[in-house]
């Protein structure tokens, strides 16, 4: 092999592991709880966030018996990773609140923190258990403080498991 074709080769593969590097929604292994590898348990779109105008709000509990990892991950419009990774520990039949604002932290709420303003993004939420239950808003701001909420739709990616 000449010189030539092994730098054309390194730089194919170079980009080859950029691209997996910069995984997205889809093709982005889920979050890893400990040592316990977590799966994708739902998938959302358009998630936005305008700070003091527009936040995302999604609440999750766990159905199991026994404890487990949760996260949520956002990504921008164009399927790259936005913000940081928000997880919990949740008990039994614990909830927890993840939020794309810290204007108003309550207990049990999560912040996704370092988060850029969003108008049409991706998440998914990720978890040790599959027995996990998930709802969402997005919560609008108007000018004179009055706030309404819109339903956010979470499509489910695993079935429940039919032991339960």
């Amino acid at each position: 092999m000449t010189a030539r074709t092994t730098r054309w080769v390194l730089a194919v593969f170079s980009l080859l592991l950029g691209q997996h590097v910069e995984a997205g929604l889809l093709d982005s292994p889920p979050p890893t709880f400990y040592g316990v590898p977590g799966q994708v348990i739902y998938r959302m779109a358009s998630i936005q966030y305008h700070p003091a105008g527009v936040d995302t709000v999604v609440i999750c509990t766990n159905l199991d018996d026994t404890q487990a990892g949760v996260a949520i991950e956002l990504f921008d419009g164009n399927d790259k990773p936005t913000g940081t990774l928000a997880s919990a520990e949740l008990a039994a039949g614990g909830t927890v609140t993840f939020v794309t604002s810290a204007d108003r932290v309550e207990e049990n709420w999560v912040v996704v923190l370092d988060l850029a303003p969003l108008d049409d993004g991706k998440g998914r939420v990720s978890a040790t258990t599959t027995r996990l239950s998930c709802t969402g808003y997005h919560r609008i701001r108007a000018a004179d403080g009055t706030m309404r909420d819109t339903p956010l739709e979470l499509i489910k990616k695993v079935s429940r498991d039919p032991r339960r």
